[in-house]
């Protein structure tokens, strides 16, 4: 059911405590609250590699949606979608499939191919909602964890 309630705009540096609070009562790990976690959001925010927008529900922080572009050297770019969530108390209300419809076209404009995601084989939610926007399981996803260099 979609509501005509939900706004959707790009995140600004001032709403890292909104989208801690989101991650924190989602049971998503959050980052420690210290300057070099709002150093990271903040580049995100300003990052044009990125898009990374809010959905507001009469003005109440709704969900989010981050995606990533990648350009390739043959190919057309494609679009990785990162994060997509929802506020638990403000599912199934159409705010994740405004939220996936909207990254959709933007990936569209930015001249997108193909858009990804990975997710874990338990998240049956997020897998229903993405086959509802025409998501598709292909493939497999090999990875490999880098040790970051102090």
């Amino acid at each position: 059911m979609s509501d005509a309630r939900i706004h959707i705009r790009r995140t600004r540096r001032t709403d890292f405590s909104a989208v801690m609070n989101l991650l924190a009562a989602s049971s998503l790990p959050v980052p420690p609250p210290d300057r070099a976690t709002l150093r990271r959001f903040r580049a995100l925010v300003t990052d044009l590699g990125t898009d990374f927008y809010l959905a507001l529900l009469d003005g109440t922080l709704a969900g989010l949606v981050h995606v990533s572009y990648a350009r390739q050297l043959a190919l057309p770019p494609i679009a990785r979608l990162d994060q997509l969530l929802v506020a638990e108390a403000l599912r199934r209300r159409g705010i994740g499939s405004a939220l996936l419809s909207f990254a959709q076209r933007r990936a569209r404009r930015r001249g997108c191919a193909s858009m990804g995601c990975l997710l874990p084989p338990n998240a049956t939610a997020a897998h229903g909602l993405l086959r509802k926007a025409g998501l598709q399981s292909v493939g497999e996803w090999f990875c490999r964890g880098l040790q970051l260099e102090a």
